[in-house]
């Protein structure tokens, strides 16, 4: 599911118009979405957010379970239109659209560049700055798969046990093709 499919649809909460969802508010840490940003009409900055969790339904509208008036603690925001910059301050284009997988924000499309993995994203508010490139890709998602044949015991990211475990296993190299951009084991 793409983020374009919330964007500028009426928020309906026990069947009133509360306004339009403008973005996506979500965890740095794990990149679960937890509300939509949303304003009183679409040319407004967004002043409240309502839980992602509480959303019943999406068609033309988005029917919602209740109505959450602020924003939660520890949320970055994401709208169409943010400039994104590396690390070292190169700019990378704009946000053009941003995919949703199983409630976490899955990676970024922006009108210059390939997909941006969401786990690249280090700081998020009126603009998008990624992460350093590291050495070895720490906090990038494992498919379960490749997980199960190198560790039984993990919580489905790349941490440095993890990394030591694929070394001692000799499964370095099928970890690091799991991982995107590759991602050729499936």
């Amino acid at each position: 599911m793409l983020l374009s499919e919330y964007l500028n649809k009426t928020i309906i909460v026990t069947k009133q118009p509360r306004g339009v969802c403008l973005g996506v508010g979500f965890s740095l840490k794990n990149q679960a979405i937890k509300c939509l940003l949303c304003a009183p009409s679409p040319h407004q900055k967004p002043n409240f957010a309502v839980s992602f969790s509480a959303v019943d339904s999406l068609t033309e509208t988005v029917n919602m379970r209740r109505l959450r008036t602020v924003l939660p603690t520890g949320c970055a925001r994401i709208t169409i239109g943010n400039p994104v910059y590396s690390y070292e301050g190169d700019f990378l284009g704009h946000v053009a659209d941003a995919e949703i997988q199983n409630g976490a924000l899955f990676q970024l499309y922006t009108d210059r560049q390939n997909p941006i993995p969401a786990t690249s994203i280090f700081a998020c508010n009126d603009a998008v700055i990624l992460r350093k490139n590291q050495l070895y890709p720490l906090g990038q998602r494992v498919p379960a798969p490749t997980l199960l044949q190198i560790n039984e015991k993990s919580d489905g990211f790349v941490t440095r046990p993890l990394l030591r475990t694929a070394m001692a296993k000799g499964a370095l190299i099928k970890l690091t093709l799991s991982l995107p951009p590759f991602n050729v084991a499936n």
